[in-house]
């Protein structure tokens, strides 16, 4: 079976007339969440519980009523700083926003918004894709485009905002990714990680910290649990299985592993528990 990639995802938009996909998500204070990347402009509104968001060098912290706006690129990651957080997730295709003519892809933008025009704006979303009045797609593109007009006019950063080195280190960190996603069923060390990057391991592990929030073994380990976690939900691998095909090479340290990262342990996951 080929690996999952949650460190890149290729949206699909089937509906040409609204090109967004819509959905609530909860994370508990135990969830991880694989840092990744998409050519989508993804925004998040948070509606119960706080969360750290992470896009590229940005940080901040979400409560209620906040807006996280990630641009087209970034590398992101969302991670619970309460029992329980809530948000309503809207990704729209970039390129909706470039037959606008408003180039939010191609703009440095704040990641946290705190105003009542955007709140405005994602509530105005959230009642039309839940209502599905008449004309609600058309409601939708207006709500989208009044978003990305207030987010140029009022959120832009300076383009000096991320410096040349920083921008040197989230593609050294993109390649460290890609290295991990391609090679994580295999014995893989940080050794490897930093030589396929490009650069010494002290300021891979440096930078990889700083822009995902995680180490590179974290990052490693945690890759091989999500896609361990996928072949067990499948139903066609046991755990010695899905342990093996996902990296590991001993059982108990991938159950102790498991437990770490997913919160439970693998042979709950077997049996659907």
């Amino acid at each position: 079976m080929q690996p999952q990639n949650p460190f890149y995802e290729n949206m699909l938009f089937p509906d040409s007339a609204l090109p967004v996909i819509f959905h609530f998500d909860r994370l508990t204070a135990e969830t991880e969440f694989i840092p990744h990347w998409q050519d989508s402009i993804e925004l998040l509104y948070f509606t119960e519980g706080q969360a750290e968001i992470t896009s590229d060098t940005q940080r901040a912290q979400c409560a209620p009523g906040d807006v996280a706006w990630i641009n087209s690129g970034h590398i992101h990651s969302v991670r619970a700083l309460t029992e329980l957080c809530g948000y309503y997730c809207l990704i729209v295709d970039r390129n909706f926003f470039d037959r606008q003519e408003i180039p939010v892809a191609d703009l440095s933008l704040m990641l946290q918004i705190s105003d009542t025009g955007m709140q405005d704006f994602f509530d105005g979303v959230i009642r039309e894709m839940l209502d599905k009045k008449t004309c609600y797609k058309a409601a939708v593109r207006a709500y989208l485009t009044g978003m990305a007009v207030h987010m140029c006019r009022n959120y832009q950063i300076l383009p000096d905002a991320v410096t040349p080195a920083q921008s040197r280190r989230i593609l050294m960190v993109k390649d460290a990714i890609r290295y991990i996603q391609k090679n994580f069923m295999k014995d893989v060390t940080v050794d490897d990680v930093s030589a396929a990057a490009g650069f010494s391991k002290y300021y891979l592990c440096r930078g990889f910290k700083e822009i995902t929030g995680h180490t590179v073994v974290d990052y490693l380990n945690l890759t091989r649990c999500s896609h361990a976690r996928h072949l067990l939900s499948s139903g066609k691998y046991n755990v010695g299985e899905s342990a093996e095909r996902s990296g590991f090479t001993n059982l108990s340290y991938f159950t102790k592993t498991y437990k770490r990262y997913m919160g439970v342990l693998p042979s709950r996951e077997e049996r659907g528990i």
